[in-house]
């Protein structure tokens, strides 16, 4: 049944949801019961620039890496051999990847992801990436706080 009402928000339902000002910082600020729900200290805030979305990633830590691998030419085993890099590395848990993005010029695939999980250094991280065929450029760097 519709009312015009705001509703009051149950723990017996899935999702929670806010109609929120939106000003120009550096700090988020949201409802108590948001907090307690995420119960992480930081999160990863992503602008979508084609939809306009902004996606909102709670995470432990205040050090997220962003990472875009510009592809010359896609290859037909490029996903394979992505994923087997990632699982070489110990990364399992992407927090956001826009996956492959192809424009009239430009090929690459985008991704954020916290580097505690990696089970080697960023530096032979990034020099596996550089090994997948068709990676022409890869961008590792850590998102601003």
């Amino acid at each position: 049944m519709f009312s015009p009402e705001a509703s009051q928000l149950s723990k017996a339902d899935l999702t929670k949801a806010r109609v929120m000002k939106v000003e120009s910082g550096s700090v988020i600020t949201l409802p108590p019961e948001f907090v307690e729900g995420i119960n992480k200290p930081y999160s990863l805030v992503i602008l979508v620039r084609r939809n306009g979305n902004v996606k909102i990633y709670p995470v432990d830590t205040n050090k997220v890496l962003y990472l875009k691998l510009e592809i010359e030419k896609l290859s037909k085993s490029f996903l394979e051999d992505l994923t087997g890099v990632f699982g070489e590395a110990g990364l399992e848990d992407i927090l956001f990847t826009s996956g492959i993005c192809q424009t009239k010029s430009q090929c690459f695939y985008e991704c954020y992801f916290t580097p505690g999980q990696l089970l080697m250094s960023i530096e032979d991280f990034e020099k596996k990436l550089k090994g997948i065929t068709g990676v022409q450029r890869v961008i590792l760097e850590f998102v601003p706080t």
